[in-house]
């Protein structure tokens, strides 16, 4: 019989496949379809009855141990056991289960650790007359030709999960009752009546998601997922936009019911009695919310009171069960209740069973447990069926999708750390390539918004900076940024470099893009090198033209910005610049008592003119020079009086600038240099 695809489901991540692959193989050896020795050959069967443990969920746990230790009394078995190093993985184990299962993994051991005598199907031969001859091969010659001629794969069975900050929340289980208001309101859901689904879309948000705990709709996950596969109805429009909204407005109010009830349980001050484990008809699972009903029995308006919500809730509304009444009358089921409850008060104890509900039964714990979605898989998928939908026209189906988005990504922090990029497992690998397809998707969604082309451009825009401000924050929650080269994909790295170089973006929110600045500078080194140089050209460009401007004569300050414009002149080429640079020079060199801060600075700048590599900006400096020298000095003064004519040439005079002019200027190789200043000098 061939078993290689049953003992690889084994391994599978769905805990219902393993657990339906392994029940497989049990019964097949109950019923004796297959046989010890026929599975003793599979060694991944060892490695994957020992991964069994790995896994978050872990059910059958005994079941799983009593296999190991029936097939461990198999010598090729326990070797096979011994080259997988089972016997460290179980020594790890034993801490860690009941005390229970660690007499079974005791055992296990000791098989392990026992030597058989002959190999499986060697008999002993005996003569008489001679001595006893040994066996032709025994385990010890078995061994060591092994580890000669080819050595064992050592196959690692220690991939714990250790991305999972928070897993599953205790289990609750219901009433009868309560699966009937569950399961009717999923079949609704399901309905090809768009008008049904709406209405059992606002009796969720505004009664069922009130009624019940938060984490029923994650163990009981059909409800959950049918409200995400309405978001992939349709286009978007018409009657499918309207169900993506209720759909949303759903999702969104689960989210913040599970946030609540994930604070309710981390609570280090949380103390209370044993809670029950039962939701029933009137949600009363607890026993808090039970001593609180008895408390109030003993008043009639009490009995005839709307349903309770959860723990810690007081607010009263409607059962959303079908069995709703008038808190102020005495008709219909409040009535019926309030009769039972007398009834049950005058019944002697021996009649109690007789007066039981029907609606008492409890569910099948275990079965129904396996299908239960963890918090980290529910806020992954709630992720990537959410995300597309921001590529919408309507401001206000954006809007909400939005929220819902940042609801969500506060979930996937609290249950999901940042070992998920490192994690080995197959629930890590699992989380971290869905979390890359989110990336991608958000990546999508910002070209989307950022290339559009169409009239709505304010809505675009908008569109685009709440996109952006989301996939920081995502980012900053999953992703630290010494681990994104490895783990971001193209198409978001790309996204990201273009948020880099939106300007108004960074001057909206200027922390956001320092952050997406720190990503990118290790996600693409010459990205970040591209980014660096137009930010400083696009500060070299803002000085050049609020140096231009007149404003008032903060002189430190237009010196930075004249240096500033001065860097930017190979990429603006703005000769006018050069002119007012050197007017400046020479006006900070005419005070009587001038600052010594000042005029170094000032002469730096026109050292930096007279020896720029631009042929036309050191033109224009000695141009614009010459000029200067010719109006202080010229003739035409000769008729004026005014003193300090002569004082606007002091910025030349000194005797480095001198040096720079003499040695450089008259030597320069380019004629137009010597031709505007030497001839009249």
């Amino acid at each position: 019989m061939e078993l290689s695809g049953i003992i690889k489901k084994i391994g599978h991540s769905l805990v219902e496949i393993r657990v339906r692959a392994l029940k497989s193989i049990m019964c097949k050896l109950e019923y004796s379809l297959i046989s010890i020795p026929d599975i003793v050959q599979e060694k991944m069967l060892f490695v994957y009855l020992l991964e069994w443990f790995n896994f978050p969920e872990v059910p059958m746990q005994e079941e799983v141990l009593d296999l190991l230790l029936t097939l461990s009394k198999h010598p090729s078995a326990a070797q096979m056991l011994r080259d997988v190093e089972a016997e460290d993985f179980l020594s790890q184990l034993s801490a860690n289960v009941e005390p229970r299962l660690r007499a079974v993994i005791d055992a296990t051991l000791d098989q392990l650790f026992q030597l058989p005598e002959l190999i499986p199907g060697c008999t002993p031969v005996f003569t008489q007359g001679l001595p006893n001859k040994p066996p032709t091969g025994g385990y010890f010659q078995k061994s060591m030709l092994k580890h000669v001629d080819q050595p064992p794969l050592k196959i690692p069975v220690h991939e714990a999960v250790k991305c999972l900050k928070f897993s599953v929340f205790p289990w609750l289980t219901l009433t009868n009752t309560d699966r009937h208001i569950l399961s009717s309101n999923e079949s609704s859901l399901r309905s090809s009546n768009p008008n049904l689904v709406r209405a059992t879309c606002e009796l969720l948000r505004d009664v069922i998601m009130q009624d019940f705990p938060a984490e029923i709709f994650l163990q009981r996950p059909n409800i959950a997922k049918t409200l995400l596969s309405l978001l992939r109805l349709g286009s978007g429009k018409g009657e499918a936009s309207y169900l993506h909204l209720q759909a949303l407005s759903c999702l969104r109010q689960l989210c913040v019911g599970l946030r609540q009830r994930l604070r309710f349980h981390r609570d280090p001050s949380f103390h209370s009695a044993k809670q029950g484990d039962t939701v029933s008809q009137n949600s009363s699972y607890s026993q808090e919310a039970q001593a609180t009903q008895h408390s109030q029995a003993s008043s009639p308006a009490a009995e005839c009171s709307p349903r309770p919500s959860v723990v810690g809730g007081t607010g009263q509304r409607v059962r959303g069960d079908g069995q709703d009444g008038d808190a102020g009358s005495n008709s219909g089921s409040s009535h019926r209740s309030a009769v039972a409850a007398q009834t049950a008060r005058q019944t002697p104890p021996a009649d109690a069973g007789r007066l039981a509900l029907p609606d008492q039964g409890l569910e099948d714990d275990p079965e129904m447990g396996l299908q239960q979605l963890t918090l980290a898989q529910f806020t992954v998928a709630t992720l990537e069926h959410v995300i597309p939908l921001l590529q919408t026209d309507g401001s206000h189906v954006f809007c909400r999708v939005l929220e819902l988005l940042f609801d969500t990504v506060l979930l996937l922090g609290d249950s999901i750390c940042e070992l998920v990029w490192d994690d080995r497992s197959l629930v890590g690998m699992e989380l971290k390539e869905k979390l890359q397809t989110c990336m991608d998707l958000l990546a999508d969604v910002l070209s989307y918004h950022q290339d559009n082309s169409s009239r709505s451009q304010v809505h675009h825009r908008v569109a685009y900076t709440g996109s952006a401000v989301f996939t920081i924050q995502f980012l900053q929650t999953i992703l630290p940024p010494e681990k994104a080269s490895a783990n971001v994909p193209e198409k978001a790295v790309t996204a990201i470099f273009h948020l880099c170089l939106d300007k108004s973006f960074g001057m909206a929110l200027p922390s956001m893009q320092e952050t997406a600045v720190a990503y990118l500078e290790q996600l693409n080194s010459d990205s970040h090198e591209l980014y660096r140089r137009v930010t400083c050209a696009t500060l070299w460009m803002e000085s050049t033209c609020s140096f231009l401007k007149e404003g008032e004569k903060n002189w430190p300050e237009l010196l930075e910005m004249a240096e500033q414009a001065i860097e930017g002149l190979p990429f603006h080429e703005h000769l006018p610049v050069v002119k007012e640079c050197v007017h400046f020079c020479a006006y900070l060199w005419k005070f009587d008592q001038p600052s010594p801060v000042l005029q170094t600075e000032s002469q730096k700048l026109l050292l930096k003119l007279l020896s720029h590599p631009l042929l036309p900006v050191k033109i224009e400096t000695y141009t614009c020079a010459l000029d200067v020298v010719k109006e202080c000095l010229g003739i035409q003064n000769m008729s004026r009086k005014e003193s300090g004519l002569c004082s606007g040439v002091n910025f030349l005079l000194h005797h480095k600038v001198l040096y720079e002019i003499s040695a450089f200027g008259l030597q320069d190789s380019a004629e137009k240099t010597t031709a505007h200043f030497l001839p009249d000098t």
